[in-house]
């Protein structure tokens, strides 16, 4: 079975906030995947770039099953 052929009920977003990048993973509820990269900081167009992504990545009226996020900035300071 690929992912292609589960259906999920909402969508799925897994989310790594770096010190310069802000990555977005997606799952649709059909199964596919899409990603979205957005600055970490841009305070003249979002206050939170993961919120900015979702938004930009979620039509109006779905439904989100699950938001999991992890940050490398630390990591990469030291």
């Amino acid at each position: 079975m690929t992912a292609d052929d589960q259906n999920h009920g909402g969508w799925a977003f897994w989310i790594d906030r770096g010190g310069t990048f802000t990555d977005i993973v997606a799952r649709r509820p059909d199964g596919s995947l899409v990603t979205h990269k957005l600055l970490s900081e841009n305070p003249e167009h979002y206050a939170d770039a993961a919120v900015a992504g979702i938004r930009a990545l979620l039509p109006p009226g779905a439904s989100i099953e699950a938001v999991k996020m992890g940050t490398t900035v630390a990591t990469n300071a030291l």
